[in-house]
Parts: C-alpha cells; structure tokens; sequence
C-alpha cells in the first residue's frame, strides 16, 4: 500500500509540474495585436477597397453570367465553380445561391443544396421554398 502511494505521489508532482512550465511559458508568449482605432490603417484598407470595388464587381458580373449559361446547359460542376468563384469577389446574389443549389442538388449533394436553397431565400428568391420542400422530400427518401 504505501509503495502504490508512494509511487502516486510522484507521478502526480511530475504531471504538475511538467504543466506549471508548459502553462508558465505558454502565459509569457505575447502576439502582436492591431489597432483596430488606428486611423492610418483603417483609411488604407478602406481605399484598396475601393479601389479594388470596380474589378471585383466586374468580376462578379462575368463569373455571375457564366454561372446562369452554365446552368442553362445543365453543366453542374461549371454553375458550381463559377459560382463560387462569383461569390469570392466579395459580391453576393440570391439566385447564385440558387442556381448552386440546383446544381447541389442534381448532382445529388443534398445537405449542400438545402445550405444554398436556405441562403437563396433569406435573399429574397422565393423559388427555394418550392426547391426546399423538395429536397427535405428527398432525404428523407433517401434514408
């Protein structure tokens, strides 16, 4: 009995003490931190973004418009693609949400379709209630 104390003893002092340095040089180690109230930052940040506004949109429009040929074709891995190389520029539509959600959804991705189909009709397009009903059809086919 008392070896088995005796041995507790000194696992429990070195598990304390190997944490007392780990946590000790862990508290010590300082990152750097940004000014969030630092007027030259802020000013620059916002200048690239506007000057960046007009590519971005520009960018948006075009991946935006390849997204709808695509979708037109039924080529769902191009609407998937262009879609989100649309939404990447910072822009967002409803019906982009849409439109990969069908694609989502023809391709048999459903969790991902009804994610899209939600964010569609927060964004105003009423279509993805009919497309929800839909899908929550179909999983629960599926199962």
């Amino acid at each position: 009995m008392k070896k088995k104390v005796m041995t507790l003893a000194l696992m429990c002092l070195t598990v304390l003490s190997g944490k007392a340095q780990f946590y000790g040089y862990e508290q010590s180690i300082q990152l750097p931190t940004l000014d969030l109230y630092d007027n030259a930052t802020m000013e620059m940040a916002l200048r690239a973004a506007r000057e960046t506004a007009p590519r971005r949109q520009q960018a948006f429009e075009f991946y935006g418009d390849q997204a709808y040929d695509a979708y037109c074709n039924n080529r769902w891995a191009d609407v998937i693609n262009n879609v989100n190389s649309a939404l990447n520029t910072g822009y967002y539509n409803g019906k982009l949400y849409f439109f990969r959600g069908y694609a989502y959804e023809s391709l048999g991705y459903y969790k991902n379709a009804k994610k899209d189909y939600k964010l569609a009709r927060k964004n105003g397009v009423f279509e993805a209630n009919a497309a929800l009903d839909r899908i929550k059809q179909k999983m629960k086919a599926k199962r």
